[in-house]
């Protein structure tokens, strides 16, 4: 036999798993301890109702779901503290303590709050703390995946700003307001096509044509007709350079914007105000009368029909003065004259003077206006169009590239024949009765023609001087480049965009981790105290002996603890 004194040190292990059932098999809780622990939490509800809250800051955070055995014992004892005065006669609480008294002493009647412990802990253990850990191990690996992230649009921002400024910088460009500084460096060409000219016009280069048209002719003595064909277009332009001015087309400046035109009645050279009243206008026009038909409108005033067919806008004869008509005054003379009763016009036999006084409308005024401004506007283009340089021509350009390959052709073809050894002696011998020209140049003079030819077909198919060409006279070439360039632009001020939703969203992260932490916290922390409140309980009950739960319990507990620790 057992010493009673050894059995009661030895501990008593209750599988956690098996707790609730533990419980009923050895009836330390009734078997209907779940409708009875309804009924107390309906009454706990009921009685939270009128619960003063303020006496205490713990009670605020109370909500009528969380409250089990230890938090109404908690709401007791702040009762309790408040209300040592209020017993009824009997020595019993009353009011809201001596309701709270009542379910605390339900809850321990028969232990049943042992079942509600055992219930909540298996809660907690399997389902509620596992669920916290996950969302919030998901929670950090969302963080972890939004810095990751940060980290490649900031690169992919500065890479876009690198590739920006680099472009704007190969073309020369500050990147404030692309589409103007594109034109206003193609506005450089002339430096360049200076360049170009003089190259063009070099000394190797003329001897180079000078040598090759020497050549072909030489060749073709029976068709020299042809042979002044020979580099026709670089002839022309050595003898007459073309002009180095340039500027943009009609079409791409109207990509500028469209400017701010002038509404009303103002007119070039002059004013035309159409409020003035008709009778204060003085039309003073002096035109050939060849082929001219002035549209003016009709007069007001009626004028006779002379019957020859013209009625007001009949042919004036010279000898014959209009009388009878307020609007006309027409008189012969030498010379022209006003006179003050009203207007007159003096007509002779190279022109005739029309001196009209009419009232005129002011649509009138307005198509006026629009005839001369479209006049004006049509005298500016031509003029852009005669100043602009040929050489922003393509098929110029070509024309002069033909010429220079042509010449480049024959250069490398005729240095590859005077330095072949095994015809040598052949070529001295044509060469002792070709043309003196032909004779002068040695292989280092043809060398160095070929040179300065290959760097003047360089400077033409320079790809930085054909798109500087192309902003001036495509605007389909400009829009595509400028839009290129502001892609980059809008591609990093997208990058940078993406970052404040990132910080947004890391801040939400954030807040619902640092919420996450007390709630886990808060479960554990009952849990641990659930335990050690069973374990107690039940030691009293069997006298004394050491009880212990065991199970996945410790296993959640002691990581919390290490978790905690690390």
């Amino acid at each position: 036999m057992h010493d009673p004194s050894e059995i009661r040190s030895l501990p008593i292990d209750i599988a956690f798993g098996r707790l609730q059932e533990w419980l009923v098999d050895r009836k330390r809780v009734p078997h209907d301890w779940r409708k009875r622990l309804a009924g107390i939490r309906a009454r706990v509800a009921a009685a939270f109702a009128s619960l003063p809250r303020d006496l205490h800051p713990s009670l605020l955070a109370l909500e009528p779901e969380e409250i089990g055995y230890l938090e109404a014992k908690k709401i007791y004892g702040i009762l309790l503290e408040s209300n040592t005065e209020s017993r009824n006669i009997f020595g019993r609480l009353t009011g809201s303590a001596g309701e709270w008294e009542s379910i605390v002493k339900s809850y321990e009647k028969d232990h049943v709050f042992l079942g509600e412990a055992a219930q909540i802990m298996v809660q907690n253990v399997n389902y509620d703390i596992p669920y916290q850990r996950k969302q919030m191990q998901k929670t950090q690996q969302q963080l972890a995946e939004l810095d990751r992230r940060e980290a490649d649009i900031k690169r992919l921002a500065a890479l876009s700003a690198t590739r920006y400024v680099e472009a704007c910088q190969e073309l020369g460009l500050q990147g404030i307001n692309v589409r103007e500084e594109l034109i206003e460096s193609a506005k450089t060409l002339p430096s360049t096509f200076s360049k170009i000219l003089e190259v063009l016009t070099s000394d190797p280069v003329s001897k180079a044509v000078e040598y090759y048209t020497t050549f072909v002719k030489d060749c073709h003595t029976d068709d020299k007709g042809n042979c002044d064909s020979v580099l026709h277009n670089l002839k022309q332009l050595q003898a007459s350079p073309p002009s180095l001015h340039v500027s943009v087309c009609t079409e791409v400046e109207s990509s500028l914007g469209e400017a701010s035109k002038p509404h009303g009645s103002t007119v070039t050279g002059g004013q035309i105000d159409s409020n003035i009243a008709a009778d204060d206008i003085d039309w003073d026009i002096s035109l050939d009368a060849d082929g001219i038909d002035w549209d003016i409108g009709e007069v007001e005033q009626p004028v006779e029909e002379s019957g020859d067919g013209f009625g007001s806008y009949e042919i004036i004869d010279a000898n014959i003065e209009l009388a009878g008509s307020e609007n006309y005054n027409v008189s012969v003379s030498d010379s022209t004259s006003e006179n003050k009763e009203g207007p007159t016009c003096n007509t002779s036999k190279s022109e005739i003077c029309w001196d009209i006084s009419a009232d005129i409308s002011d649509e009138s005024l307005h198509e006026i206006a629009n005839i001369q401004n479209a006049a004006s506007e049509l005298g500016q283009s031509q003029m852009l169009a005669e100043e602009r340089s040929r050489l922003l021509d393509k098929e110029y350009r070509n024309d002069i590239l033909d010429d220079l390959l042509e010449v480049k052709s024959f250069l490398t073809q005729r240095l590859g024949e005077m330095r072949n050894a095994d015809t040598s002696s052949l070529q001295h011998q044509v060469q002792a009765v070709s043309p003196f020209v032909l004779q002068q140049y040695a292989p280092d003079s043809l060398e160095d023609m070929l040179v300065v030819v290959s760097s003047a077909i360089s400077l033409l198919t320079n790809q930085k001087t054909l798109d500087l060409i192309m902003i001036l006279n495509s605007k389909r070439f400009l829009d595509r480049l400028v839009s290129s360039l502001e892609e980059k632009k809008h591609h990093e001020v997208k990058l940078r965009e993406g970052l404040g939703d990132l910080s947004v969203k890391r801040m939400e992260l954030q807040n619902a981790l640092s919420s996450s932490w007390p709630k886990q916290e808060a479960a554990i922390t009952k849990t641990r105290e659930l335990k050690k409140l069973c374990e107690m309980t039940l030691s009293s009950v069997f006298d004394g002996r050491p009880v212990h739960i065991i199970g996945e319990i410790n296993t959640l507990l002691s990581s919390s603890v290490s978790q905690l620790a690390g």
